[in-house]
């Protein structure tokens, strides 16, 4: 008797269950044809080894998988966002802002979502409908890294660009204008450089050791040495501990102030607050160098001359020892030897060239020279150095 009654207390309980469960139903199925879409997704997208016809063919099924749960439950933005990345993939670009912009609506807090939406409408043309999601997204650093992928592949133009939509994301974003103003200046566009990095230093808060530094950078592209030191001077009491304002002073002294003594002190304490920072030490053998010191000039590149150092640091540390030997007439062929080997570690650097062919001239070898200012121009046709050096030494190119 007491096992019926709790049998059929039992199925009391589930029948319970189950009206309560019954209108979640929709959601449930939907929920299962969405991961087995996801699953048929990741496949056609990820899965290495597919032809492109098992690829499209497990993408179809994703689709009808996204499809049906979308019939089950119309709300799964989920299910709208992963439908509106398979249409991406096909290049539907409508029906992808159709699933997208629905899943966003649906879930407006998520950046994905809103991210997604953006760029497809961005790729129809309509940039100004999509800043407003990219502002949701909060996708303004992803704009400034890929701004910085390409400037460091040299593509400077579509760096700018790529700068610019951060700003029209968030129009207070110092670091944007900072590398969009580093962008402009390797463009040769200098007043737009300055103008950017003028408005990224106005948007550094008045405590802050950079806002003096970029301060010290206009200035000093400017010219207004006096303006720069000072900026520096601010930039060290704020942050007393911070190599970098020092090696700046020290390069203003040096090129700007005309002051190599009072430069090579700054750099000196540059480098004590910080042993590998390679800016300093560079420019401290450049000024030693200058002077004919090659010993002293030797002593800051040390770390700079081992095999696993860049080849383009390594490159200049070579180059720096080479012009002070060949200058010095200490020791040529020393000196001849680190110019060739900042162009063996820099075969692609028509700088090291230009500097190796400077060496054949001090030592009159001439013919060697004009072979180097040739493999320049070959590298770089419309090298204006190589070219004028050619002419004066008698030899035309093309």
């Amino acid at each position: 008797m007491i096992r019926r009654r709790v049998l059929g207390w039992v199925f009391v309980l589930m029948g319970g269950a189950m009206a309560l469960l019954w209108p979640l139903r929709p959601v449930g199925v939907a929920w299962v044809y969405e991961n087995v879409g996801g699953v048929w997704l990741n496949r056609a997208l990820l899965a290495p080894d597919r032809s492109d016809t098992e690829r499209t063919a497990l993408a179809e099924r994703a689709g009808r998988a996204f499809q049906m749960a979308l019939a089950w439950d119309p709300l799964a933005d989920s299910a709208w966002y992963n439908l509106g990345t398979l249409y991406n993939v096909w290049g539907d670009w409508p029906s992808a802002e159709r699933a997208w912009s629905r899943a966003a609506t649906l879930n407006p807090d998520d950046p994905n979502e809103r991210f997604a939406y953006a760029q497809v409408l961005a790729r129809q043309g309509r940039e100004e409908q999509a800043v407003p999601e990219w502002r949701a997204a909060g996708a303004a650093p992803y704009f400034v890294h890929q701004g910085l992928t390409l400037a460091a592949r040299g593509e400077y133009e579509q760096a700018v660009e790529t700068y610019r939509k951060a700003l029209a994301i968030a129009p207070d974003y110092a670091a944007a204008y900072y590398y969009m103003g580093r962008a402009l200046n390797d463009l040769g566009r200098r007043e737009e450089a300055l103008a950017a990095l003028t408005a990224a230093a106005a948007l550094e808060p008045p405590e802050s050791p950079r806002r003096y530094l970029l301060q010290a950078e206009v200035y000093g592209a400017r010219e207004e040495w006096p303006a720069a030191l000072a900026a520096l001077n601010r930039a060290i009491t704020l942050s007393p501990q911070n190599p970098t304002p020092y090696y700046r002073m020290g390069w203003v002294l040096a090129y700007g102030m005309g002051d190599p003594a009072a430069a090579v002190d700054y750099l000196q304490w540059s480098l004590r607050l910080d042993p590998d920072y390679i800016p300093p030490a560079l420019a401290l053998a450049r000024l030693y160098g200058d002077q004919g010191a090659c010993d002293r000039a030797a002593e800051p590149l040390v770390a700079l001359l081992t095999p696993d150092t860049d080849p383009a640091l390594a490159g200049q540390a070579h180059i720096i020892l080479g012009r002070c030997l060949l200058v010095a007439g200490a020791d040529e062929a020393d000196g001849l030897a680190h110019l060739e080997r900042a162009v063996a570690l820099n075969p692609a650097s028509p700088s090291c060239y230009l500097t190796l062919a400077w060496g054949y001239l001090q030592l009159g070898r001439y013919h060697d020279a004009v072979g180097m200012y040739r493999r320049v121009l070959e590298l770089d046709p419309q090298n204006r150095p190589a070219r004028q050096a050619l002419e004066e030494l008698g030899w035309s190119e093309p």
